[in-house]
């Protein structure tokens, strides 16, 4: 079982950052989303021994210049995931993913469409920002199944989703 905290947006606020992890423990993964995913530097007592996934946002130097991929794709307890800081970005995904992660429009959101689920975690830039509330995504995965919990910045679960292996 892995237990992944999934973050987007937090465009340098370092209080609302540390501010998830005092509601958080025995998380095996932290999932940057972009726009200032370099917030997890000098955070050491959060990310020790933690495995750290990130793609960059678009104000990233390297996003601007391809230096840095804008998709990962990556594979987690038997699940593919395709992880971007745009929506846009994910169409140029080389493979099928069972599970898109996506970041940039700071609303939360889950989509299932043919047999994929398409989520964005929400931002942590401020308390609200564009309307919406601070939001991030907790992610239990086992074998056949993912939990995830979209949670405000108190720690309560505002929306909550169950997905079964196909």
């Amino acid at each position: 079982m892995r237990k992944i905290i999934v973050l987007s947006d937090t465009h340098k606020n370092q209080k609302i950052l540390r501010d998830v992890f005092k509601n958080e423990n025995e998380y095996t993964h932290i999932i940057h989303l972009g726009d200032d995913f370099e917030d997890l530097n000098n955070n050491f007592d959060l990310t020790d021994n933690i495995e750290l996934i990130r793609v960059p946002g678009l104000y990233h130097p390297g996003y601007k210049d391809g230096t840095i991929p804008a998709i990962l794709e990556i594979e987690i307890e038997h699940w593919n995931f395709a992880l971007a800081h745009r929506l846009e970005d994910l169409s140029k995904s080389t493979k099928p993913a069972d599970i898109y992660l996506y970041g940039h429009t700071h609303h939360s959101n889950y989509d299932h469409i043919e047999d994929k689920h398409f989520i964005n975690p929400g931002h942590l830039k401020a308390d609200v920002d564009r309307g919406h509330k601070a939001s991030y995504l907790v992610m239990t995965i086992c074998n056949s199944s993912v939990d995830i919990h979209f949670k405000h910045l108190d720690g309560n679960i505002f929306r909550h989703k169950h997905i079964k292996k196909m």
